[in-house]
């Protein structure tokens, strides 16, 4: 399987165990070049989601998540407890019904933050200088690690992994160092289906996210 285009969603492999274990879940990735003026359209883009105050009517709804509900069902069936959001930016937005505002930080954070309150898909965001395609989900084998130098992975955890090795958690934030932060110009944006959500949801919020990054 090749790497995706440009801005172009492709769907990544899911290991046959994988799937027997946790039912039919996808995986879609693609990459993106940071536009001029992202930064700026990222802002102006979280401001209006925050004028609209659908984010807070969701998260309430939702028992405090902005993620489809479908996510939480996938959590337990990790073990993970659903009422504790699994990323870093999910527990941020929490401040959402509290000050009214989704705050923003860097480009990749303020889409993958933006595709959240839209439309409740989880994305996640690696800096593409320290990932190689193709992508695929699988558990971890013995010995493996986060990127070349990170920590042990542990034995069987379910995991996204690249051409080299495991580069994120299949929920949760990927690794210090592999992530996409302020200095990342080009990321691989990352989405994981899960049952109860239809694919042309995930794959379209990773798209919508591409454009949103390039600019277009």
């Amino acid at each position: 399987m090749t790497p995706p285009d440009e801005g172009e969603p492709a769907p990544g492999a899911v290991d046959a165990t994988v799937l027997a274990e946790l039912g039919e879940i996808e995986l879609w990735t693609t990459t993106a070049t940071l536009g001029r003026g992202a930064h700026d359209a990222g802002r102006e883009r979280l401001d209006r989601l925050s004028g609209s105050l659908h984010a807070a009517e969701r998260m309430r709804e939702r028992a405090g998540r902005l993620a489809h509900p479908a996510y939480a069902d996938f959590e337990r069936q990790l073990g993970l407890d659903p009422a504790v959001p699994p990323t870093a930016l999910e527990r941020e937005a929490r401040e959402v019904v509290v000050t009214g505002h989704l705050l923003s930080r860097d480009p990749s954070h303020d889409v993958q933050l933006a595709i959240l309150a839209e439309v409740g898909v989880s994305l996640g965001a690696l800096d593409a200088r320290r990932t190689r395609g193709p992508w695929h989900v699988r558990p971890a084998a013995r010995g493996e690690r986060w990127g070349r130098r990170g920590a042990a992975v542990p034995v069987g955890e379910v995991v996204m992994a690249d051409a080299d090795g495991p580069v994120a958690p299949v929920v949760g934030d990927p690794p210090r160092g592999l992530g996409a932060g302020t200095r990342a110009r080009r990321v691989v944006l990352y989405a994981i289906g899960v049952p109860g959500m239809p694919s042309w949801e995930v794959s379209e919020a990773v798209w919508r996210a591409a454009r949103y990054l390039s600019g277009h």
